[in-house]
């Protein structure tokens, strides 16, 4: 009886052996090739400062971020490096995918030569250098060449570069002009011609004016041309009058909408552009006071002692105002209104605050750096209030309430004469557009259309 079991057993074991040894012999093992794959999946770039102006820039280039164009076997930098950055002996640092390749090649010009490349060692790139990986399997047909465009700012990005738009050069026969851009497409400057009628031309940003077309409804002896303004798909204008007048879209044909109006300062803005106003200088019974208008039809006084009643230093003619939109934040919606016929260099904000109440304020004479002028023009550009003086731009950070003279890399192009009451704006594209104007000697107009723009604000550069 043991010796049956006994038998059994072994029988099992035997049996359980050789499965096991026919398993173990069956057994798949996979072999891997090695990667074909070629591809630069990130590019950092560092190097050791020598000069000043290493230190300054190769940091941000050690922070810049490079685009590879797989398609194109390209790698570069959409923004670009610094002004006068320095391309010399530069480290490299590549990414790849899960396997590294079996060679790294450095391909110059300026001489023509190849060197095969550590990966570790920097690189001269003032020699303009490609790339070329060799993948892991060895084969140099699947070996893709990377070309490098290092992207530098070619121009000081802190100067203002300028041309003269000779396709848009206004007519001779303009005396006296106001342009305003509309939808950031097309230009409408209102004339006042050498034979003293009223006109409107019109032309887009990269063609010539139209021929000029008579305006009805305004008197060309009596409209205050600083004075029209576009607001809400509608032009708005006053008279020596006091009567106020409302265009539509096309800017041809006006009609009377109030009286009693001695200017428009100019929009007034909220965090909601559906509550943006005009702001208005009226007059009633007992004397001068700001109010608040969507259409120029109804009027809102202003009746708070303080903001109600025009001060006597208040700009109410041949001033300039500019608005500042900020749709996030109330204290910084501010329409700024600076000099005057009067003689008043002051620059005046305005807004609105939390309870929609008026704020007026002033900065002070002492505080203001150019002088005493007729005809001065302001614009807001790269977060600054502009002031146009004499050919001297002055800028503020705080809206006027404290002007410093502008650097000298932020000068207008000496080939433009010196004039005051001209027309400037400011476009979608950061150029600045200058309109003719009233030359400082002689008192003549003048007809020529500039722009120009900072060169670190233009995204090609």
């Amino acid at each position: 009886m043991k010796l049956k079991q006994i038998t059994k057993l072994l029988f099992a074991i035997f049996i359980a052996y050789g499965l096991s040894s026919c398993n173990s012999d069956s057994t798949d093992y996979t072999t891997t090739s090695a990667s074909s794959d070629a591809q630069i999946y990130s590019f950092k770039l560092s190097a050791k400062p020598y000069t000043k102006e290493d230190t300054v820039n190769y940091p941000v280039m050690a922070k810049t971020r490079f685009s590879i164009d797989q398609f194109k076997a390209s790698i570069y930098n959409t923004d670009s490096l610094p002004y006068k950055t320095s391309l010399r002996n530069v480290y490299v640092s590549l990414g790849f995918g899960s396997s590294s390749p079996s060679k790294l090649q450095v391909i110059y010009s300026q001489p023509d030569s190849i060197a095969d490349w550590n990966g570790t060692d920097s690189v001269d790139f003032s020699r303009i250098p490609k790339i070329r990986v060799i993948p892991a399997n060895g084969s140099t047909a699947d070996a893709i060449e990377y070309s490098i465009d290092l992207r530098i700012h070619k121009v000081d990005p802190d100067t203002l570069v300028w041309e003269e738009i000779k396709a848009l050069e206004q007519p001779a026969t303009i005396k006296r002009q106001k342009t305003l851009l509309v939808d950031n497409k097309t230009f409408y400057t209102f004339s006042i011609d050498s034979d003293n009628k009223l006109y409107l031309h019109t032309a887009d940003k990269s063609t010539a004016y139209n021929s000029r077309v008579s305006i009805n409804g305004l008197d060309a002896a009596k409209i205050k041309l600083e004075s029209i303004t576009y607001f809400n798909n509608h032009f708005y204008a006053v008279d020596s009058d006091k009567k106020a007048y409302v265009a539509d879209k096309n800017g041809l044909n006006w009609s009377q909408k109030n009286e009693n109006i001695i200017n428009i300062v100019g929009v007034l803005p909220t965090t909601n552009p559906v509550n943006d106003v005009l702001l208005v200088v009226a007059e009633k019974s007992d004397g001068t006071y700001f109010a608040r208008t969507s259409d120029m039809d109804n009027l809102i006084y202003e009746e708070s002692p303080v903001a109600g009643n025009v001060n006597g230093d208040f700009p109410i003619s041949d001033f300039t105002s500019v608005t500042n939109y900020d749709r996030n934040n109330i204290n910084n919606c501010i329409l700024a209104a600076t000099g005057g016929s009067d003689g008043n260099n002051l620059t005046w904000s305005v807004q609105l605050d939390d309870n929609k109440a008026l704020r007026i304020a002033s900065n002070q004479k002492k505080d203001v750096p150019f002088k005493l002028k007729n005809g001065i023009v302001t614009f807001l550009y790269d977060g600054y209030l502009f002031a146009l003086v004499e050919n001297q731009f002055y800028k503020s950070a705080s809206y006027g309430s404290k002007w410093i003279v502008a650097p000298n890399k932020e000068i207008l192009d000496s080939k433009i004469p010196k004039a005051s009451k001209q027309s400037i704006i400011v476009d979608e594209d950061n150029y600045i557009w200058i309109f003719g104007g009233i030359k400082d000697v002689g008192g003549a107009s003048v007809q020529f259309v500039w722009r120009g723009r900072l060169n670190k604000l233009n995204p090609k550069n």
